[in-house]
Order: C-alpha cells, then structure tokens, then sequence
C-alpha cells in the first residue's frame, strides 16, 4: 500500500504532552523517527523538516578485536625464536641455502603500535574516525599503560647506570674504554692504519713510534689502570644483573597486562593516575559515537575511512520518474518519448528523504527473528554525514567534559542535508547497515544514498568490508601449561633483551652523533603523520580482505542479502507511488548478481546499466599480511 504523505498532520496544542493512544505515533499521518519515537517538525507551506535522525547503537564494549588490539600493544620480541634463527642462518650458510629471515616485532603490535595510537588517535589534532566493531577506550587506555612502561623502563635503566657510575667511577670508565677500544679495533679507521703502516718500511716505523709514545704515555698510570679495569670486572656483573632483572619484570608486568584482558574479565577504559590521558580518552568515546565519516579517493574508488580497506565498486541506479504503465505497454521494452511522458500527480511525488526512511525502517526488521531463517547478527542501522576528506580536520572535537558540549555539531547538518536537491552539498546523509561477525573481527557496511533531482532518481550502494586483525596486532592470553611455560621462559627472554641492549648500545657508541640524529629523525616523522587526515586504528591493523573462505562467503552473503533488501524496498516504494519499476529492476539485477571466479576471489559487480565490471578489488591500500609476517 502506499506510504502516506508527510504532509499529513495532526494538530496538537504548543505544550500538550500526548502519552499511551494519543502519541504522536498514535496519528499514521504524523511521521515519527523510529529511533528515538519523536515527531518529525512540520511547518505550514514548506516540506517537513526532521529534526531527529537514526543514531548508532551502543560501541561494542567487550569481544575479541577490543582484546586482542589491546593485547598486542603489550608485545615483546621473542627472544628465544630470534635465537633460533641465528642458530637457523648459521646452517643455512653451511648448507647454502637463503638466510632466514630473524623475526621482530612489526609496526602493527608492541610499543611501536601504542606509540601510533597515541601520535594518531589520542594526541592527535582532529577528530577520530569512527569505530566500526569495537570500541577505542580500552585500547587507547592500554597504549597510554604501555607509553607509561617504555618511560619507567627507561628511568630505571638510567637511574641503574648513574648509581653505579657514581659508587664505582673508575669501573664504569673502564667499562666505556673498553667499548670504545674495541669500537675502534674492529673499526674501519684502525683496519686503514694497519694497512697503511704494511705498506711500506717509513709507514711501518711511523706506526711503531706512535705505538712507542702511547705506552710511554700509559706506563706511568699502569696501577691506576690495573685497579679500573679490576673494578671494571666487578661493576660488569652487577650492571648486567641489574638490567635483565629490569627486563624481567618488564616482562612481567606485559604478562599481568595480557592476562588481564582474558574474556570474561573486565576490561579498563581509563589509565590509572594519568588525568589528562583520561580526559581525552572521554573525549574519544563521546566523538567515536558522533556519526561524521570522511572519504577519500585510493586508487579508483571512493572509500568511507573507517568503514573497511575493502571497499566494494559502487552499485548506482539511475531511472526517470514515470507513471506505470499499462501491462501492454509494460512488457513494451520501447521508451517513451519525453513530451508522451505523463506528469506525476501529487500522490506520486515524494522526497528522496521519504524513501530513505523507508529503506531504513525497512533494514530494520532484518535485526528481528525473521520467518523461517536468522536474524543478520548485531545488525545496526544508522544514519551517516558524509564529508570531504579535506574538510575533516576542521571539524571540532568534543572536550569530554558532558553536558552541551559533547552534543554532535553536525546534527543540523545532518537533518538538513538531504532534504533539497544534492547539487553543491560536499555533505550529504547516508544511509548505514551494518553487520558485525565474528566477534567483531568481520564487519560489513552498506552505504546508501538516494539523490532526486530533475525529476530523475539516482540511488547509491557502497558496501565496505573491515577484515580480520594482522596475526601480529591480535595477541590472546595464554592459559594453563602454555602460561606456565611463557612465565618460566621469561627470564630466558630477559637474558635477551639485555643482549640486544648492549648490542644496541654498542652500536649507538659507534655512531657517536648517531643517537642525536635518530631521535631528531623520528620527532619530525611523527609531525609529518600528523597532517589532518582522518586515520583509523582498526584498519591500521586489520588486513586488507579475509582471507579464510567462510569469512568471504559470510561478507559476500551479508551485503548480498544488504543490498537487496535496499533495492527491493526501493522498487516496492515506487511501485506504491504508481511509479514505473521495470528499468530499475534491470539496473539491480546486473548490481545484485555477484559471483566468485577463479582461485583469488575476484568479485564480479554489476554497475548502472546492466553493464559488468570483472576484476579483482579495486587497489587499495597494500595489504599489510606479509608486512606483518
């Protein structure tokens, strides 16, 4: 039956409070936002403006991407297989086979990923993106933990070297001549001397005069040396002892950390004693919850940062708005000439945001228990604003505090953009359904938009797909016997981190100026990530596509049955106005038939026209699974 006109209205006093049959849903003329149950502002003479819109569900709070992303910023490098490996290089060379490759840790896990998150996401000059399947709170909460151990670390590395270089002087001195002598042996600079003084007899004399005068020069402190370099051997120990059991703990506190992220405990959404990370923290979960989403160009396609690497071609329909014909004329495939082409009666004249809350009041009923089969899992409807990528770090964020504040600025926005025609609108309103799988490992976004403009009717499908966490940036809690291994090969782990410590060490020492240039290197790097652009974390670390086969076959059926459930109830809402539905039927069909080809899931996609489009998924971003190898 046709959907009643939103100019249909029921008079109601200024302050009258209408409860049980006399609501305003009560009135089938009134429109009323299924989300929130309010009546939809009616002004006399003018088209109905909205003044509520379809919000988001709640974030997710507790599943296993929130975990596991909190996990792996805890990470540290497997010291033992990294050991293997070297074991493993020396017998490839024997065997001549290619050198392996020594395992570390990637920049998708450990402190390199708290670091990111906190550059990008939490200090960063603009607005998150949004958070499809999880929510950012715990994770950025756990970054700032594992900031706060790398600074603890470090102090205490550096307050154990101050107190023996102050207690033992002379040792700690020996200490540093004895790297810096063997820096310079097994340097390049001594090599050349050595080859300079073979090469002839004067060269030769040169170098054993020079060798003459220096130990001339170190004889008469030969008993100041002697007792350094005893004092030497005793600090070496203690300074050795002393940071692994640094590391130790170190490693303990990552395991206490893990463990408490195991499923069924709760989960922390503030850092302990640091009240400003916190501040902003609050700040992120108000703004992750306003439904702004920027996109941008990558490659051919136009992707919603946030929704998915994976980003789907676009299913476009584009039909003129006719009255339906008789069923002679229907099965007719002739177009009709424009001056034969009937006016459209008042009945059949509708708004483009009259259909789209039908497509979602339609979307909706998928979230119930449907006849004979499942309801789409946490499946969300919602609406979404639209806005340029350049636009995106000028949007304001909210301060966390509550109250007026932490209220949406694009609210009007929102209820205002798709109510005239979309020419010259950079933001417009889509339409959002959404279907998080697999315990938020597998999300599925099908954007809709529904344009009418010269009496013509251009309607949208772009479907995103989040995939499943890089191995790396999804670490989940040990139990049992495996805990108890991993705590009794901790210190195994710490004798190593001490190791590359010192390797390290040496290697800085070496380099002299070396350190100073780093850091200055890595400080504008992380200004230059910091340019505006909106980012997100769960892409940051979640692959491009799936790459199980169940996982593809549930994305592809989502936005499947997603997709035809936008198209059917389109084409069911013309049908109701007495419009003309055959061309639109056409379009859809080429859109709706998807299908997989050959051994690298290429998804095969109708566009507008019936025409079809074969390939594998538009480029994207790289995918980072062999990255994270």
């Amino acid at each position: 039956m046709p959907l009643l006109s939103w100019r249909a209205v029921a008079p109601r006093r200024s302050g009258e409070h209408h409860s049980g049959p006399h609501r305003a849903d009560a009135f089938p003329g009134i429109p009323v936002d299924t989300g929130t149950g309010k009546p939809i502002a009616y002004v006399p003479g003018q088209r109905a403006a909205r003044t509520e819109y379809a919000k988001r569900d709640d974030v997710p709070g507790n599943n296993s991407v929130i975990r596991g992303m909190a996990s792996s910023v805890h990470a540290r490098v497997n010291r033992i297989g990294q050991a293997q490996d070297w074991l493993g290089r020396w017998q490839d060379r024997i065997q001549g086979r290619p050198a392996r490759p020594i395992r570390a840790l990637d920049g998708f896990t450990g402190e390199t990923l708290a670091q990111w998150a906190l550059t990008n996401v939490l200090y960063a000059r603009k607005r998150p993106a949004p958070s499809f399947g999880f929510g950012l709170a715990p994770v950025l909460t756990h970054s700032v933990a594992a900031r706060r151990q790398r600074r603890l670390r470090g102090t205490l590395l550096l307050a154990t070297l101050v107190y023996l270089g102050g207690s033992h002087p002379s040792g700690m001195a020996a200490i540093l001549a004895a790297v810096l002598l063997c820096q310079f042996f097994a340097g390049r600079v001594c090599r050349t001397i050595l080859r300079w003084g073979s090469n002839g007899l004067v060269p030769a004399l040169l170098l054993a005069a020079a060798l003459f005068a220096l130990w001339s020069f170190a004889k008469p402190h030969l008993p100041i040396l002697r007792e350094a370099v005893l004092e030497g051997l005793l600090v070496a120990p203690r300074l050795l002892i002393a940071v692994t059991a640094l590391h130790l703990l170190d490693r303990w506190a990552c395991h206490a950390y893990v463990q408490s992220l195991r499923p069924g405990r709760h989960i922390a959404r503030r850092p302990f004693l640091a009240p400003f990370a916190a501040k902003r923290i609050a700040a992120h979960e108000v703004t992750e919850q306003w439904q702004s989403i920027a996109y941008r160009k990558e490659g051919q396609v136009d992707r919603f940062v946030g929704a998915g690497l994976d980003s789907w071609p676009k299913g476009a329909t584009r039909i003129q708005l006719t009255s339906a014909r008789t069923s002679e004329n229907e099965e007719d495939d002739l177009p009709l000439a424009a001056e034969d082409m009937p006016d459209l009666d008042a009945n059949q004249k509708f708004e483009a945001d009259e259909l789209l809350v039908k497509v979602r009041d339609e979307l909706k009923r998928l979230r119930g228990t449907l006849v004979e089969t499942h309801a789409l899992p946490n499946c969300d409807v919602a609406e979404f604003l639209g806005i340029p990528e350049g636009r995106w770090k000028s949007l304001g964020q909210s301060s966390g505090t509550g109250g007026a504040k932490s209220e949406w600025p694009e609210a009007t926005e929102m209820c205002t953009e798709a109510r005239g025609a979309p020419t010259g609108h950079f933001s417009r309103r889509y339409l959002a359904a959404q279907v998080v799988a697999w315990d938020g490992q597998v999300v599925v976004t099908v954007f809709a938009h529904a344009a009418l403009e010269g009496n013509t009717l251009h309607f949208v499908t772009r479907p995103h797909v989040l995939a499943p966490l890089l191995p790396s940036a999804n670490v989940t809690p040990a139990r049992g016997w495996d805990l108890a291994r991993r705590l009794a090969e901790t210190p195994l782990h710490a004798c190593g981190d001490t190791v590359a410590l010192a390797s390290r060490a040496y290697t800085t020492i070496g380099r002299g100026l070396g350190l100073l240039t780093a850091v200055t290197t890595a400080a504008v790097a992380v200004r230059e990530k910091d340019d505006g652009r909106p980012v997100s974390l769960r892409e940051h670390c979640g692959r491009e596509t799936t790459e199980d086969m169940h996982h593809t076959e549930d994305v592809q059926r989502y936005v499947s049955i997603l997709q035809s459930r936008m198209f059917s109830t389109v084409r069911a809402f013309l049908a109701d106005h007495g419009l003309a539905t055959a061309e639109f039927t056409r379009q859809t069909i080429a859109i709706t038939q998807n299908y997989i080809e050959g051994d690298n899931n290429q998804v095969n996609t109708g566009n507008m026209g019936g025409g079809m489009q074969q390939g594998p998924p538009p480029a994207g971003p790289a995918n980072r699974t062999e990255k994270a190898g």
